[in-house]
């Protein structure tokens, strides 16, 4: 079965998001707008897996080893129904 879904990752609250800051500074510079943003990435996936649950563990894995540093990032992932 085919599964899909989304993920984004972000820096934590607590790290200092140098792109944001920037894109805030030049929104701030260019239009003399009030802005704030949080910068990230965003995945789209889709995954071959024998069930729904085998489908999540390797997504967990994947977004855990590969797309997101636990120690400054944190991950949601979103399902399709």
């Amino acid at each position: 079965m085919e599964f899909r879904g989304k993920i984004t990752v972000k820096l934590k609250n607590t790290i200092k998001d140098v792109r944001g800051i920037t894109i805030e500074s030049a929104v701030k510079n260019s239009f003399n707008y009030d802005f704030k943003v949080k910068t990230g990435n965003y995945y789209e996936f889709s995954i071959e897996a024998a069930n729904r649950t085998q489908a999540k563990k390797r997504i967990k894995i994947i977004t855990e080893e590969i797309l997101c540093n636990p120690i400054t990032e944190v991950s949601e992932i979103l399902w399709e129904e």
